[in-house]
């Protein structure tokens, strides 16, 4: 895969990631504004869903997802030399990435590809820590915190623990405490990526450039 490859398939996987990330994050707020962007999968504002809806969405996608924007964008940033700015995958236009203007390009596609997701991952968490309870279909069974199992608990991932914000008993599907196991276990594997990045693009202005290697 050329290095023109990965910077495409980058750029195309940290923009849909944040058009949808956005989007979640307005669903939590209320708000009638959203990217007009449509997607393969589209959340639509809707009284039904409730703003733990929409944070479990949000929290869902960045765990499961977004690590392979780091990831990918350090493993460019392993064969680029020449300037750190050159090393981060992001292009816009003919932009020379090294070139002052660039350099504030990068700046700008870093903090909000890169560091939005994890603000967005930590506006979620929060709703959900302070917000969601995890019920069952009976009614009269009272709902409990996401850190909390029943005592008579159902098979994993069978559908029978639901996600609410307390008022009711109907919300999507939820598996307690393994769900916000997994999601912050991935949230932190994500930032040990963004680490790597970080330290590859420091070294990429520290290698030779040779004369082979292009913009």
């Amino acid at each position: 895969m050329t290095q023109s490859t990965l910077r495409t398939i980058w750029i195309t996987a940290a923009l849909l990631i944040f058009v949808f990330i956005f989007n979640m994050h307005s669903g939590t707020q209320k708000s009638a504004f959203a990217l007009v962007i449509k997607l393969p999968i589209e959340f639509k504002a809707s009284e039904k869903i409730a703003p733990v809806g929409y944070a479990l969405h949000g929290l869902r996608l960045i765990a499961l997802f977004f690590w392979t924007i780091p990831f990918l964008a350090w493993v460019h940033a392993k064969g680029e030399s020449g300037s750190a700015a050159s090393a981060f995958p992001f292009r816009l236009l003919d932009i020379v990435p090294a070139s002052r203007a660039g350099i504030v390009v990068q700046v700008l596609a870093f903090l909000l590809l890169i560091v939005a997701p994890f603000v967005s991952a930590f506006h979620f968490w929060q709703i959900i820590e302070h917000s969601a309870k995890v019920c069952r279909p009976d009614p009269t069974t009272p709902c409990l915190g996401i850190w909390a199992r029943p005592d008579t608990p159902a098979g994993l991932w069978d559908h029978t623990y639901r996600f609410t914000d307390g008022t009711s008993n109907n919300g999507p599907s939820y598996e307690p405490v393994i769900e916000p196991i997994l999601a912050l276990a991935l949230l932190a594997v994500a930032l040990g990526f963004v680490v790597l990045l970080l330290t590859e693009m420091y070294r990429a202005q520290r290698r030779p450039v040779t004369a082979t290697e292009t913009s």
